[in-house]
């Protein structure tokens, strides 16, 4: 967390001597993208013995990860993010998932030094809970976001980013299901954008 607090006190400082920024070249760039935030995870499913299916409530968590964007050419980015995610899972325990995400971006013109985007593509969610095993599911996700353009090298990002993923079947220490884990989310980051060229 210090790490990234230093590094945004660093690009601010450096829009402090900077010039204009233009962003407006997106083709052939290359950029390191930083986020942390929260997330709101779906509600799982546990299976009760005479009883039936009961809902498992989860609490909000922390979400944080990064990754690597490309651009196509001057309004669609390729990328590649990985972001662990840590919540509660109600009697599953705290449940934690890391998710490998490829896709893609439309970004809008530049204004202002601001940068719209929308995006989306294929995820896979890889699911760990404490006392019972998970499998790993495919998801879908679509996000909106935005970058600001400190210098041409440096934005400051915001994103919204949904996921609607497969439930993955919770088996115990005997192999025996018992539930369903829902790995679909919604999550708010916030971050940096560094561009190498």
């Amino acid at each position: 967390m210090r790490k990234l607090f230093s590094l945004a006190a660093c690009a601010l400082l450096a829009t402090l001597v900077a010039g204009t920024a233009n962003a407006s070249d997106l083709r052939g760039r290359v950029a390191v993208t930083g986020r942390v935030g929260v997330i709101n995870p779906a509600n799982s499913e546990l299976d009760v013995p005479g009883v039936g299916t009961l809902v498992v409530k989860t609490d909000a968590g922390f979400i944080g990860g990064g990754g690597i964007l490309f651009g196509v050419d001057d309004n669609i980015a390729a990328e590649l993010d990985i972001t662990r995610s840590s919540f509660h899972a109600g009697t599953y325990g705290d449940a934690e998932v890391t998710n490998l995400s490829i896709g893609a971006q439309y970004r809008l013109p530049e204004r202002q030094r601001l940068v719209p985007y929308f995006g989306g593509g294929l995820n896979v969610l890889i699911n760990d809970l404490p006392h019972n095993t998970s499998e790993t599911v495919l998801g879908l996700h679509i996000s909106a976001g935005v970058d600001y353009f400190l210098q041409r090298q440096v934005a400051l990002t915001a994103e919204l980013n949904g996921v609607e993923a497969f439930s993955a079947d919770v088996k115990n220490y005997n192999g025996a299901k018992v539930g369903s884990f829902d790995p679909s989310n919604l999550s708010f980051t916030v971050g940096a954008r560094f561009f190498f060229n």
